[in-house]
């Protein structure tokens, strides 16, 4: 089964979405028992790369002094720019928040790769060297517990360590579903946990065969953040790519006619037009998504539809029907 690709930033997206509810994750990965309640993300200033707020949290427990931890999640093992950046961040986070930081580095499967680095020795001159380390998690070591002990949260994660994720992996979606479903999560943490193991089965299957595994339980899916998200992304890229594009087919058209009033006209049409095709892909690449691929007489009946409002009120509706037949019926 071929790998469907993975709408831009989704896995961090929802780890971002994920962790909000589940905060206090990763201190017990790390071994330490901690409330929720005494747990947040920290607002620092510290520049680093997104979703940097929510992998930020502070622990204030009522009868002990503050601390945080810098969490950050790793699929392959980091490069060296990016090692250094998670062994500077908590230093500067420290400075801003004034109290203890601790980093983690959480890696979330072992793949090919033989090591995962939790830190770096810097070697100069006359055998002078500099050690610098973080907290290590690799994820595969914690999973009897996130199977059926006290990490059952983390389930959606099990998927990623499958070798032969298309002969296995709709079972082991079955069984995420279930454990999610049995572990007397909040609605919150359910949905989340829900909305993580989708995407991460997007990796690997068609968003059909997921839906149907899923049933009913897509509601849940879709009442997330991340599935708005991900469609205010592409409707914005699609509409700044169509006014570039449309632009420039009127400056052409312009050139052909010769004649200001050609050029004014050129530049009107091609912006419609320009703007009419990338709200028409954009809808069928999202209908595919949802519905699978469009009949010839669906795409005839896209072709025919003039209005960009019409065909930006049916990508909203993507999420509201089942059908290619029931969303062009609802026009």
């Amino acid at each position: 089964m071929a790998d469907t690709p993975l709408p831009h930033k989704a896995l961090d997206i929802n780890l971002k979405a994920f962790l909000k509810v589940h905060k206090d994750l990763p201190f017990r990965l790390l071994g330490r028992q901690v409330l929720p309640a005494h747990i947040r993300a920290a607002d620092t200033t510290v520049v680093v790369r997104e979703l940097q707020a929510d992998r930020f949290f502070v622990h204030e427990p009522p009868d002990g002094p503050a601390e945080a931890l810098m969490v950050e999640f790793f699929l392959d093992p980091p490069k060296l720019p990016q090692l250094v950046d998670c062994l500077i961040k908590p230093l500067q986070a420290m400075r801003d928040l004034q109290i203890p930081v601790i980093a983690a580095l959480i890696y979330l499967r072992k793949g090919a790769y033989a090591t995962f680095p939790d830190g770096l020795t810097v070697a100069g001159f006359a055998g002078l060297r500099n050690h610098y380390r973080v907290e290590r998690v690799l994820l595969w070591e914690h999973e009897a517990e996130i199977r059926t002990g006290g990490l059952q949260a983390l389930s959606p994660l099990l998927l990623l360590w499958e070798d032969n994720p298309e002969e296995t992996g709709l079972a082991l979606v079955r069984e995420g579903i279930r454990t999610i479903e049995e572990a007397g999560f909040t609605a919150a943490e359910r949905r989340e946990s829900l909305a993580l193991l989708y995407v991460i089965g997007l990796r690997t299957f068609a968003a059909s065969a997921l839906r149907a595994i899923f049933g009913d339980k897509m509601i849940d899916v879709k009442q997330t953040e991340t599935i708005k998200e991900w469609l205010d992304e592409a409707r914005d890229e699609a509409r700044a790519e169509a006014l570039e594009e449309g632009l420039e087919q009127g400056r052409e058209q312009g050139l052909v006619l010769g004649r200001l009033e050609g050029r004014v006209e050129g530049r009107v049409e091609g912006r419609v037009e320009g703007r009419l095709g990338k709200a028409r892909d954009l809808l069928v690449q999202q209908g595919t998504l949802r519905f699978g691929t469009p009949r010839k007489r669906t795409l005839t009946a896209l072709e025919r539809i003039r209005d960009e409002a019409r065909l930006d009120d049916l990508a909203v509706r993507v999420l509201e029907v089942e059908t290619w037949d029931e969303l062009l019926a609802l026009r």
